[in-house]
Order: C-alpha cells, then structure tokens, then sequence
C-alpha cells in the first residue's frame, strides 16, 4: 500500500485528498510570479491581478470578514446579501479546524434562509460511489449517526461532530447531499496512469483538458512544499493531475446538482485549495456552465489568523497565500489551533 502524506498542507490549509486509504496534502502557495491572466478561463472569471486596498486600519483578526474586491470588511449579514444570488458559493476551509465548520453551517443556513436560490451540499469528504449510501443514510438516520454510517473517520477525516452542524444546516432548509470527490479506488491508478484510469463515464463527463502550463507550474509546487520536498520531481505531474481532476469532479458534481430538477444552485465544502478561482473547481466550472458571471460564483474562505505582533500580515500577505490575489472573493478570518510541526516524524511507506 502507498502511503503519501503532506504534512505542511494539514497544517496551514487542510487540504486532503485521499489516495487508497491514506492522504496527499497539498501545501498553500507561495507567492505566484508567474500570474494566471493568459489562462483563458481565468480571465473570463475575474480580473487578474487585483490589487488589493486595505480601507480599514484594522489588521485581520478572528472574526472579522473581508470583500476582497470591495477593499473594505464586512458583517456576516451583508456577505449573505452580496452573494445572496449566486448560482455557486464555494465555502474553503482547514479541516481540521472546528470553528471553520460552525462558520460554513451558519453561512449554509443564513443563504438558505434568505430564500434566493435553493441550493445542494457538495461535499469534498463523499466519494462519488458513496452516493447511493448517502442518499440512504440521509433519509433514513439523524445527522449524529450519519458520520458512523458513512465511515467517515475511517476514511482519515477529523471527528464527524466537527463537520455535523453543516450537515444539520442542510437538513433544517431541505438542502440535499452531494458526494463530489473522486472515487478512492482510481487515485492510485491514477498516479500510475493518468487520466486515462478513470471510468469510461466518469471520464466523459469531466471532460478533462490538459493542465494549462502556470496551474501545472502552482500545483507541482504546492504539492512538493505539502509533502515537505520528500517527492521526487518526477511524481509531482501525476500528483497534480489526481488534484486537477478531483477539482473538475467537485465542479461537476456542482454543476449537475444546480441543474437538477429541485435546486437551481450548489455549495462546496471542501478544503480551501479547492476553491479558488482561476485554478481549482471555479475554473473547472466555468467549462460546464458556459455563460456563467462573476456574480455567479462566489468564493469564501475561513482563514486562520496569525497571532497578534508588533509587525501583522495584511490582507494582501493572506491572499497571496492561495496563490494569485484575485483566488479569494471573500475571506472570513478565525482564531488558529494548535499544531506540531507537520514535517516532524515524517514516514515515506512502500
């Protein structure tokens, strides 16, 4: 069995994707030099390179939101009125941090609420072959029991009580569950092979293109920052293919939901390197849903703030994090947890 982990990325970011019964981790970005405005889908999204205008003297701090595009913070009640209409709203998180969790459910529920669009849950932690299972257990239990249902800290997620409030803010509007993350059993494969190991319709419905050159340039660095520079470099290409793949999957798992029958929108909740705009599942959407706006896609991420000093990141130090400036529409900051170093007692299995 392969065992890969990327350790620096459970620690800053908390983005998982599961390979066989283990995770890659992918580390957050450094500073992008090489910009992605040339990337045709990316300059349909948003306008490159914003330049980002702090207008308050406030540094960002645990509970503060902050519109990007609008240089200014925000309360809770005026983010759900500006992304009120969007078809999709990608909620980025640290999975390993409570407080994300109960942040993404009152926003769930606040957009819900306000009664513009109905809207599924996707979800990063369900696999596409869970669905059956998950519509199932959905009907059929509380929300307490569906993580033990599901498997769920078996397949190496932090404790379902964490995640529980986002699936109860779903059950209290009505909202459906949708798995969106590639099945377990082609990751590896697809190390070994490519795209070229995914289903017949899986693979179709994806539709995937070949990586554009600067996404291919971030991903290859993020993943060798997330596993601490323990990959070789030759493996870093077929790492980034498994995560340019599970974003197109979350992005159509998104894109099918919002054009069912019953619902006209989809949340994501998945970890906050899956979410950004112009490299992740908002680029992969723009390929399924053509004559999308910006207005269309909202995303919003729970960032960790760094503790208090004499000289505080600003919140161009924080998106540039992520990769380009223009990767966060939103970003709602929240107290951090306390960690070990990620890359101590790092084990490379066979």
């Amino acid at each position: 069995m392969i065992s890969l982990c990327g350790p620096v990325a459970a620690r800053r970011l908390g983005v998982v994707t599961a390979i066989v019964t283990t995770a890659i981790l992918l580390s957050p970005p450094v500073k992008a030099d090489e910009a992605l405005a040339n990337d045709p889908a990316h300059t349909k999204d948003v306008s490159a390179n914003i330049v980002i205008t702090d207008v308050s003297p406030l540094p960002p701090a645990p509970g503060l939101i902050f519109d990007v595009r609008a240089g200014e913070y925000i309360m809770l009640g005026e983010l759900v009125r500006r992304i009120g209409d969007a078809k999709y709203v990608l909620i980025g998180e640290k999975h390993d941090n409570p407080i994300h969790h109960h942040h993404q459910a009152e926003l769930i529920d606040a957009l819900s609420k306000s009664g513009n669009r109905h809207r599924a849950v996707v979800w990063e932690m369900f696999t596409r072959d869970q669905q059956a299972s998950l519509d199932q257990n959905w009907h059929d239990l509380t929300v307490a029991d569906l993580g033990l249902a599901m498997t769920w800290e078996d397949r190496g997620w932090p404790s379902w009580q964490d995640y529980a409030p986002i699936a109860q803010a779903a059950r209290n509007n009505d909202l459906a569950m949708v798995a969106g993350n590639l099945p377990d059993d082609i990751l590896r494969p697809m190390i070994a092979n490519g795209v070229s190991a995914l289903p017949d319709d899986l693979a179709k419905d994806l539709s995937l293109p070949d990586i554009p050159a600067d996404i291919q340039v971030l991903l290859d660095q993020e993943i060798a920052e997330g596993h601490c520079d323990t990959l070789p470099k030759s493996m870093l290409p077929a790492f980034s293919t498994v995560q340019f793949a599970r974003d197109a999957s979350l992005a159509r798992a998104m894109y099918d939901a919002a054009n069912s029958d019953t619902t006209d929108g989809a949340y994501l909740i998945a970890g906050a390197m899956h979410v950004r705009r112009g490299i992740a599942a908002p680029w992969h959407l723009r390929r399924f849903d053509t004559n999308l706006t910006d207005q269309d896609v909202a995303v919003v991420s729970l960032i960790e703030a760094d503790d208090p000093s004499d000289d505080p990141s600003n919140i161009e130090d924080y998106a540039l994090r992520f990769g380009p400036s223009d990767a966060i529409d939103f970003m709602w900051f929240t107290n951090d947890i306390v960690r070990g170093n990620p890359c101590d007692d790092l084990k490379m299995g066979q």
